[in-house]
């Protein structure tokens, strides 16, 4: 029986990462925008390939440790094709090698930084035993930490006035708690494929009741100081309604499990909230 056009569209998005590429390329326009900063478009192709990069060799590591045991369609997938994407992978680092000599100087020692902390991560991930990730090191609380670095300082290197990080902490909160509760999320639907690969997450440590509730608390941390970054006049009206639309529909995500469960939804939203501000720059 052929997959519906909908659900194959689903799974493509998913198994490639698609809409977490395209919103690191979105973020990276809209907080331009916050920071009033000229955008640098090859430092937005940079950042957007090189988020795909990072989330497809982690999946292809994942495949080619789990092999036939892979038990996700994109684990299975990146095994299955492994090494078509292994050229792909080659090809892009080559670009992205080839960007870098045009890339402001400006950027190098916080683009090495982020570089720095992603392997960092990789070498706990894949090195570091169970019993001691367990106690020194959550996946999700790190990663989520990088990934707001990467897609809300980013723009931010070339601000004239670099007060203005001091101004937005607030707004750094709140998009790091936007990023730890999808990414809890994502454990939380996950857990069942983890524990099959012998993959710690959040999720294998507490229960599900525990995690939900961890879900719940940094979404409203996210929104308490969403108001309070416009309250402060860190972010304006427009930029507050698209943070509690990424905020909101985390929570409906949590709320409505059992349905984003089915087919992946869950990722494919959960992911799609990343691209939110694409569809506001415009009035912007």
């Amino acid at each position: 029986m052929r997959r519906p056009p909908i659900s194959s569209f689903i799974h493509f998005v998913n198994t490639y990462s698609i809409w977490v590429s395209l919103g690191s390329f979105s973020s990276y326009l809209f907080f331009s925008r916050i920071y009033e900063v000229k955008p640098n478009m090859l430092v937005a192709l940079g950042l957007c390939l090189g988020v795909w990069f990072i989330y497809t060799l982690d999946h292809l590591l994942d495949a080619l440790n789990l092999k036939e045991n892979a038990s996700t369609r994109r684990h299975t997938i990146h095994y299955v094709h492994q090494k078509r994407i292994k050229t792909i992978l080659v090809f892009v680092a080559i670009i992205l090698g080839i960007m870098a000599f045009y890339v402001p100087k400006v950027y190098y020692t916080f683009c090495g930084l982020l570089v720095a902390l992603t392997g960092l991560h990789f070498l706990i991930n894949y090195l570091v035993s169970e019993d001691a990730k367990r106690k020194f090191f959550l996946k999700e609380v790190f990663i989520a930490f990088v990934v707001t670095l990467g897609f809300m300082l980013t723009p931010y290197i070339e601000a004239p006035y670099k007060k203005i990080f001091i101004e937005a902490r607030f707004l750094f909160g709140v998009f790091y708690c936007i990023n730890l509760s999808n990414l809890i999320l994502f454990s939380y639907f996950d857990k069942e494929e983890d524990e099959m690969a012998n993959t710690m997450s959040i999720a294998s440590i507490y229960d599900d009741n525990t995690i939900k509730k961890f879900v719940y608390a940094s979404l409203t941390l996210a929104m308490i100081w969403s108001a309070i970054s416009l309250q402060r006049s860190e972010i304006e009206w427009l930029h507050f309604f698209l943070f509690a639309s990424m905020i909101i529909t985390l929570f409906v995500i949590a709320l409505f499990s059992i349905f984003f469960k089915t087919n992946d939804r869950y990722r494919f939203w959960g992911d799609f909230i990343y691209v939110y501000p694409l569809l506001v720059l415009p009035f912007l």
